[in-house]
């Protein structure tokens, strides 16, 4: 009954984040198709879920990177601050998401629910720099 519910959870938050431009969005549905594979353990939602996470994690870094590249030097520095600053907050946020559902909660239900926290934390990220880069030129 675990594994059901932790399902539809999973599959409701991957379709609640549709994306705008259908490049973006082999993320997502890669994602789904993961989570939709039949008897889906807990580790393998896990596992699908780490692999959203570091594909968001790669268009970060390339948004990031594509940003630094077209900005005037004084946003390029704020930039490269608040990335900083962002990256400390990820950090801190991944180690209580960790104590939380590991130690805090009880139940392997919710390694797949820390994994997707974590996911969802680059994700909006990534989406913000996205955003900040696709609207540089207007």
């Amino acid at each position: 009954m675990k594994q059901i519910l932790t399902f539809c959870f999973f599959l409701f938050i991957a379709t609640t984040y549709a994306q705008t431009k259908e490049k973006l969005n082999h993320i997502d549905v890669e994602l789904k198709k993961c989570l939709n594979k039949k008897d889906i353990s807990n580790a393998d939602i896990c596992n699908c879920t780490i692999a959203a996470r570091n594909e968001w994690d790669k268009e970060l870094n390339k948004y990031y990177k594509l940003l630094m590249s077209n900005l005037p030097k004084e946003a390029k520095e704020d930039l490269k601050l608040a990335q900083k600053n962002w990256v400390t907050y990820r950090d801190n946020e991944f180690k209580f998401i960790l104590k939380y559902y590991y130690e805090v909660k009880e139940g392997n239900m919710w390694f797949a629910v820390s994994e997707e926290r974590k996911m969802d934390l680059v994700k909006y990220r990534a989406l913000e720099l996205i955003n900040y880069y696709e609207t540089l030129e207007y």
